[in-house]
C-alpha cells in the first residue's frame, strides 16, 4: 500500500471518530481546501463560457475535490447526495453532473428545454402538493480525473477508490450533519456507488446510472469500442473538445475487470438506470446481464430506459423528467423505510 493511501485510511478512521467539525476545523486540519476557480459549463460553443454556480472545494488528502452549490444547505435539504462522473476522459465533472445536483438542490432554472420555463424547479413539479423535498448534492471527481488528476494509480484501485469516496462522505457528513447520504453515479461512478454499498453500510441508498459490467466479453466490448471511436469522442459525447485520457484510460481498464459487484452482496438498496442506447453499451447482453444483478437481490432496483447515452441530459426533456421522478422516489422510499427502522 502505498504511504498516501495508508495515510488517507488512518484519516478517514480519525474522522470516523470525530463528532460534528466545522468548515473552519476541517480547513485547519488541511481536510478542506477553498478555492476561487470558476466552474464552467464543459464543451461550450460559441460565445462565453456558462458559470455554474458551484465552488471547488480540494481534498488535498484524497487527491480530489468536490463541487459546492453557492445555494446554502438549509432545513428543507432533508439527504445528502455524492454524485460521482464516469471516468477515462479529458473532462472531469461532466456538466451534467452539475445539472442534476442543481435539479436535487433545488434550484431553479428557466432552462427546461424546448423553451420551457417555470417558476418551480422540476423537483418541486414532481413532488405531491405542498411536501417540501431538497438534497444537498455535491458532484465530486474520481481519483485520475481532472479535480483529481495527480492521484497515485492505485487510488483508482478497489481499495483506493473506496477509502476515496468514504472521505468525500465524512468530510460531507461533518459538514452537514444529521443527513442521510445516497451515493449516486454515471458509468464508472455508478459502479464506484455500488462497490461502496458493498462495502459500507452507512447509507440510505444508491443510485447507478448505465454502470459498466466486469464480464470479460462485455468489458471489452466496451473498451474496443472507445478506443475504435477516440477520434470521433467529441461527437459522440456531443462535448465539444473531449478525448480519452492517458492516466484515467489506463486505470479504467487496469482495475475495472477486478470490480466483480455482480457476485457481491449489498448493505444498502440499490437502484440501476438502464438505457438501451448507450453506444458504449450496445452489446446485446449488457441489459441482461444488469438485470440479472438486479434480480439477485431483494434490495436491488432495475428500470430500462429507451434512451441514448446520457440519461442526465437536461434538453432530453422527457426522459430527464422521468429519470428524476425514479431516482425521487427511490430516496424518499428509503428514507420512510429507515425512519420506520427507528
Amino acid at each position: 500500500m502505498s504511504p498516501e493511501l495508508k495515510r488517507l485510511e488512518q484519516v478517514n478512521q480519525e474522522l470516523a471518530m470525530a463528532s460534528e467539525l466545522s468548515r473552519h476545523e476541517l480547513i485547519e486540519m488541511n481536510l478542506l481546501q477553498e478555492s476561487q476557480e470558476l466552474v464552467h459549463r464543459v464543451g461550450a460553443t460559441g460565445g462565453a463560457k456558462q458559470r455554474l454556480p458551484f465552488t471547488k472545494l480540494y481534498l488535498p488528502m484524497a487527491f480530489t475535490g468536490i463541487l459546492e452549490p453557492h445555494k446554502l444547505v438549509d432545513e428543507t435539504h432533508r439527504a445528502i447526495q455524492i454524485l460521482l462522473p464516469g471516468t477515462g476522459t479529458t473532462f472531469s465533472v461532466a456538466e451534467t453532473l452539475c445539472d442534476i445536483a442543481g435539479t436535487f438542490h433545488g434550484r431553479k432554472s428557466k432552462n427546461r428545454g424546448r423553451g420551457r420555463s417555470s417558476s418551480q424547479s422540476l423537483l418541486t413539479q414532481l413532488l405531491p402538493h405542498g411536501e417540501t423535498f431538497r438534497v444537498a448534492s455535491f458532484p465530486t471527481d474520481l481519483p485520475l480525473n481532472g479535480m483529481g488528476s495527480d492521484a497515485p494509480f492505485e487510488f483508482a484501485s478497489e481499495q483506493g477508490l473506496m477509502a476515496v469516496i468514504r472521505h468525500v462522505h465524512l468530510v460531507l457528513s461533518r459538514l452537514y450533519p444529521n443527513r442521510p447520504v445516497f451515493i449516486t453515479g454515471r458509468s464508472q461512478g455508478g459502479v464506484a456507488a455500488i462497490l461502496y454499498a458493498q462495502h459500507y453500510d452507512d447509507l440510505a441508498g444508491t443510485i447507478a446510472v448505465n454502470p459498466p459490467h466486469p464480464d470479460p466479453e462485455l468489458f471489452q466490448f466496451t473498451i474496443q469500442y472507445l478506443e475504435d471511436k477516440a477520434e470521433v469522442l467529441a461527437d459522440l459525447l456531443h462535448a465539444p473538445g473531449v478525448s480519452l485520457a492517458h492516466r484515467s484510460w489506463e486505470a479504467y481498464k487496469t482495475f475495472t475487470p477486478s470490480f466483480d459487484y455482480p457476485s457481491r452482496s449489498s448493505l444498502s438498496s440499490i437502484l440501476v438506470l438502464v438505457s438501451l442506447g448507450d453506444p458504449f453499451n450496445l452489446f446485446p447482453q449488457y441489459a441482461y446481464a444488469l438485470k440479472a444483478f438486479a434480480e439477485n437481490e431483494e434490495k436491488h432496483n432495475l428500470h430500462i430506459l429507451d434512451a441514448g447515452h446520457n440519461l442526465w441530459d437536461r434538453k432530453s426533456v422527457d426522459t430527464y423528467r422521468e429519470v428524476i421522478r425514479l431516482q425521487t422516489q427511490f430516496m424518499l422510499n428509503q428514507m420512510k423505510y429507515d425512519c420506520a427502522l427507528v
